[in-house]
């Protein structure tokens, strides 16, 4: 005969000294009682015998979410089922558990039974799970990034061997040649951009940007960046002002200050309208720049933070590859600092870097 006290005894002592969560329980008269919990257990997933009595209780703390509740149970009892046809000696299947902090953990659950008697593991996956889920989420995203810039680049690049060829034929008429020039300038441009914004994401992404912080002037290093966007601000006739101490300093990577800062003030540019204003301001390391644009909705800035890119084109048909926003949360990040993005439909947008 099976004898449970010294099973109880044996078991307790042995799991105590084991390195993951254990639960012992025991089905008396039908009903399935939690007997033991190890001080594993305890640290790591935190509920207390007296909180989880019953697996009706744990469940209900495990699993508040009634119908991920459910869908647990009924897995978990197929697998049951299962068990007992090919003859394992573990029940084992993956949930992710909610823990007395309200942390959600992913772990694997191994149960034993002998007799009445249940022994239940938890081996912690939750690092390795989120991981994979991570590296996922990147390989969707590139993906994406990488459709998104071969539809971009080709309208543009298609444009311009078609006027090359016109011109090669000599089917371009003078008058319109002008036209046909700013047109290929204009194009030229946002194709460099789009590139250098790969090409810093890339860089970003496979840590080949160093931080080398030094103590920059802010103001010279605003003016820089906007001079190389007079054109295209100027041809949309949008207003621009600049609010920054002539003393200001900014101490940061001056590389990755001045990618960020092109990057929002590009991204303003295309989605302000024509006779819009944009607005620069540097006061207590904190960098904001705000624009009269068309704004975003709050789900369009979740997938921006979240790094879901999407294309977009500005109020001018600018080429636009959601990328840009997301290069300059990879740089923040870089170098410890953050971004807070707030914005309307149809009344603008303020990206926000807090420096340290």
């Amino acid at each position: 005969m099976f004898n449970h006290s010294i099973s109880r005894f044996d078991l307790h002592h042995v799991a105590d000294f084991l390195p993951y969560p254990f639960i012992i329980a025991e089905v008396i008269n039908g009903v399935h009682y939690n007997t033991f919990i190890n001080e594993s257990f305890k640290n790591d997933i935190g509920y207390s015998l007296e909180e989880i009595p019953t697996i009706e209780a744990w469940y209900a703390h495990a699993y508040p979410d009634i119908d991920y509740r459910n869908n647990v149970i009924n897995n978990w009892n197929l697998e049951e089922v299962l068990t007992l046809k090919t003859g394992n000696v573990y029940v084992r299947r993956k949930s992710q558990i909610t823990c007395k902090k309200g942390t959600k953990k992913w772990y694997e659950i191994k149960a034993s039974v002998v007799n009445d008697l249940h022994v239940v593991a938890f081996i912690d996956l939750d690092k390795e799970i989120k991981l994979q889920e991570e590296l996922k989420n990147i390989n969707s995203n590139n993906d994406r990034m990488l459709s998104v810039l071969g539809h971009d680049l080709r309208a543009p690049i298609a444009n311009l061997i078609g006027i090359c060829d016109l011109a090669l034929d000599n089917d371009l008429l003078q008058e319109d040649f002008t036209t046909y020039m700013q047109l290929i300038n204009r194009q030229s441009y946002q194709v460099l951009e789009m590139l250098e914004t790969t090409l810093n994401w890339s860089r970003s992404n496979f840590d080949a940007i160093q931080v080398n912080p030094e103590i920059i002037q802010a103001k010279p290093c605003i003016e820089t960046t906007l001079a190389v966007y007079k054109n295209t601000y100027s041809a949309k006739n949008i207003s621009l002002t600049v609010e920054v101490d002539d003393d200001s300093t900014i101490y940061a990577d001056k590389e990755i200050v001045s990618i960020i800062l092109r990057n929002i003030v590009s991204n303003a540019i295309k989605f302000t309208p024509n006779n819009g204003n944009i607005r620069i301001e540097y006061r207590n390391n904190l960098l904001q720049v705000s624009d009269s644009g068309v704004g975003m909705t709050a789900d369009k800035i979740e997938g921006i933070l979240l790094r879901n890119y999407s294309s977009t084109h500005g109020t001018n048909n600018e080429i636009g590859m959601g990328m840009g926003l997301q290069l300059v949360q990879n740089l923040v990040e870089k170098i410890k600092a953050s971004l807070t993005i707030e914005s309307q439909l149809n009344k603008g947008t303020a990206i926000k870097v807090k420096l340290v």
